[in-house]
């Protein structure tokens, strides 16, 4: 196997670099007051960070297909959700930024984010691969609702620090865990799933992704940034139960892809493209 590449180091010091300026973003967002970094950018750095990383694991075809992909299907999800109060009501406050429609921009390039970021925890825990190979048949159901579920955990950080330190959008209903109702949670794994499932089977289609060699660093960034942005949520303006069962949930799916990490190669070494 070739040592990596001075192309493959200069990208992988890119993508750190872009890691470095969104966490520093995102934790000055979280613990300052009045006057500071709005979320909406912290989101938007780690976006940028996302497709950078897809652009250079699976070529830029695949990469802007899946972007376009998730940010229509989400957007449509969102705005019909909202429409018709499908789940529970809910409302966006002025906090994220622009909208398009009903739904703030920066929703859909989160929702992007965070697909990719847990389709790659979920293909490093069941290929051991940053990268779907063998995903055929129900093989790909069963690695799209393992991304639904890696996804909602994530939401169960998420939405409690939204909701009540943020304040980015109401509930009108509400719910037990602290005012978010189960609703909430349920048509997350159900839209994730849909979503997910519908690209794993659009994914084949489109051209193979480049054979590369990706370092281990390179191949963490997903599962680092899924960890970090998280973090914050935990500890800084919300309720004391969900420092315990947010990282709990959360840990469980960063430490297994970490632990596939530490058994892979260095560099990893993508298959040749079928013929």
């Amino acid at each position: 196997m070739d040592d990596p590449s001075s192309k493959d180091r200069l990208i992988t010091a890119l993508l750190l670099a872009l890691f470095f300026i969104g966490a520093a973003a995102h934790i000055l967002h979280a613990v300052t007051t009045g006057e500071k970094l709005g979320l909406a950018l912290s989101n938007l750095i780690f976006g940028a960070l996302a497709l950078l990383h897809a652009w250079y694991m699976l070529g830029w075809k695949r990469a802007t297909a899946m972007f376009g992909f998730v940010f229509a299907a989400s957007w449509c999800a969102e705005s019909l959700s909202i429409a018709t109060s499908l789940a529970t009501p809910y409302t966006y406050t002025p906090v994220l930024g622009p909208r398009l429609g009903q739904v703030p921009i920066v929703v859909p390039i989160g929702w992007f984010m965070m697909i990719y970021y847990s389709s790659v925890i979920v293909n490093l825990i069941a290929e051991g691969k940053p990268v779907a190979v063998i995903a055929k048949g129900w093989w790909v159901a069963c690695l799209a609702f393992l991304t639904a579920l890696v996804m909602t955990a994530w939401d169960l950080t998420l939405d409690p620090y939204m909701v009540i330190k943020e304040q980015a959008w109401i509930w009108q209903d509400g719910g037990a865990y602290f005012g978010i109702p189960f609703a909430n949670y349920l048509s997350w794994v159900e839209t994730v799933f849909m979503i997910s499932i519908a690209w794993r089977l659009i994914e084949p289609s489109l051209p193979p992704p480049p054979r590369t060699h990706l370092t281990k660093t390179a191949a963490a960034i997903p599962v680092i940034s899924y960890a970090l942005i998280g973090l914050p949520d935990v500890f800084i303006g919300v309720p004391t139960a969900t420092r315990v069962l947010a990282p709990f949930a959360m840990g469980i799916p960063v430490l297994a892809a970490l632990g596939r990490l530490t058994q892979m190669q260095q560099p990893v070494a993508f298959p040749e493209p079928e013929s």
